[in-house]
């Protein structure tokens, strides 16, 4: 066996032990039940007066939602914080603060998914995908 053979018997198994830990901490509850905040420019009577829009709406009911004064007068800080027991998901949360900051921003969700360029394979999947469920991570 060559020196690449041997690299692989040890580098396979631990890349295979980095994945499935990375999948465990996707899979655990505590780690999802965390606050997610984003910043909009917007002053705070002003969100408090009205309803926020978007899909933020949407699911309300199973997060909590809290507005407050950003610091230094930069606008409102929209928190929202998934309780236990909800069936609402922190990619759920995340979408839901993207379109509601673009919506009281920009007055317009911009999305990725126009018609497609080129036609479905098993090489571009991997962008399909990407694409279709950008928007649940990443930065606000």
């Amino acid at each position: 066996m060559g020196r690449t053979g041997k690299a692989l018997l040890i580098v396979a198994p631990l890349a295979a032990g980095a994945a499935a830990v990375a999948v465990r901490r996707r899979r655990t509850p505590a780690a999802s039940r965390r606050t997610h905040v984003v910043t909009v420019y917007r002053k705070l009577s002003d969100l408090e007066s009205q309803q926020l829009p978007g899909s933020l709406t949407e699911i309300a009911d199973g997060v909590e939602i809290t507005l407050r004064a950003a610091p230094a007068d930069r606008g409102t800080e929209i928190a929202v914080r998934i309780p236990e027991g909800s069936t609402v998901t922190d990619g759920e949360v995340r979408r839901a603060l993207r379109e509601t900051r673009s919506l009281l921003e920009a007055g317009d969700v911009l999305l990725p998914s126009g018609p497609a360029t080129t036609t479905p394979t098993l090489l571009n999947r991997p962008l399909q995908t990407a694409t279709r469920h950008g928007r649940e991570g990443g930065l606000l």
